[in-house]
């Protein structure tokens, strides 16, 4: 293969596949917080199920997203990729490793499921996964495209990673991994939102029907802000009713994650005095974010260690 086209397909790619980890390592160590045993075998295994199902949902949407990435700017975070636009000879290369990812992601859950004897809600929860991932930009729904993106990316930055992590350790999906992941998708329906602010005029032009293409920038900066109070406020009330047992302490986590949403307010309080620096407060917002996953991993790794 000529070099050039396969450095052009690890972009499209793009490192964010790689940030899937965070959450899925945050499920995996609150199952083990909580007293699951740790096999290294599982872990592995099912994160390259979530790693190639994710790529996929990545290379998805840059293949069913290429009429409208022509008019986009690609930031850290958002704004497409202009490689299909400039090499649509990759098209079908493409499509292949789609189709190849997705088929691999199912058929390592497959393998999970019956090498370590999980139920076969394991399975299923895999391939809902991957439909969710596939369903955001491709037919047959092409969810956010009908008004459900931000739901999409909710579920899939939070609850299905996570799920997928705390699913690996613990051998199911429980009402304390439903409590514990309340904040999560909190997080993920900010992370939504700030993604989508950039792309405003492209989205629009492209026919998707996001919250910021239907009701503007400020309403984005504005909602992001609130969904990341509210996320503390749920790791305040974790701490006072002592919803979960053992070490960890909520009101370190409630103390750190009121990060965010200082920097979520600050953003909006930047964006209104001066529109220009929207690209500035967006990464900023955006990356407080994933440095709250990271903070989460590694204060879990801390309890798991003392």
């Amino acid at each position: 293969m000529d070099i050039n086209k396969f450095i052009n397909i690890v972009k499209l790619g793009r490192a964010l596949a790689h940030a899937a980890m965070l959450v899925y390592i945050l499920g995996v160590l609150f199952a083990l917080v909580i007293g699951s045993p740790f096999d290294v075998y599982k872990f592995v295994l099912g994160y390259a199920i979530v790693f190639t199902s994710v790529l996929a949902a990545g290379y998805t949407n840059n293949y069913f997203d290429v009429s409208i990435d022509k008019f986009a700017t690609q930031t850290a975070f958002s704004g497409g990729s202009s490689i299909l636009v400039q090499h649509p000879e990759l098209q079908t290369t493409i499509r292949n490793i789609i189709v190849f990812l997705y088929c691999m992601s199912i058929l390592l859950g497959l393998t999970f499921t019956l090498v370590f004897s999980y139920s076969w809600t394991f399975f299923v929860f895999v391939i809902i996964a991957n439909f969710v991932g596939w369903s955001y930009t491709a037919p047959p729904l092409r969810l956010v495209y009908r008004g459900f993106g931000e739901l999409v990316t909710m579920l899939g930055a939070s609850f299905l990673l996570a799920g997928a992590g705390y699913f690996v350790a613990k051998g199911t999906i429980d009402g304390t991994f439903a409590l514990f992941s309340l904040p999560l998708l909190l997080f993920g329906f900010a992370v939504s939102l700030y993604l989508e602010i950039p792309d405003r005029n492209v989205d629009r032009k492209g026919h998707k029907m996001t919250l910021v293409v239907l009701k503007g920038e400020r309403f984005g900066f504005i909602i992001g802000g609130v969904s990341l109070g509210l996320a503390t406020l749920c790791y305040l009330l974790f701490s006072m009713f002592r919803v979960f047992e053992g070490a960890l302490n909520f009101s370190a986590i409630a103390v750190f994650s009121s990060i965010p949403f200082v920097i979520g307010v600050w953003s909006l309080r930047k964006y209104l005095i001066d529109p220009s620096t929207m690209m500035t407060v967006v990464f900023r917002a955006t990356a407080c974010i994933f440095l709250m996953w990271i903070f989460l991993d590694a204060y879990f790794v801390y309890v798991l260690l003392t």
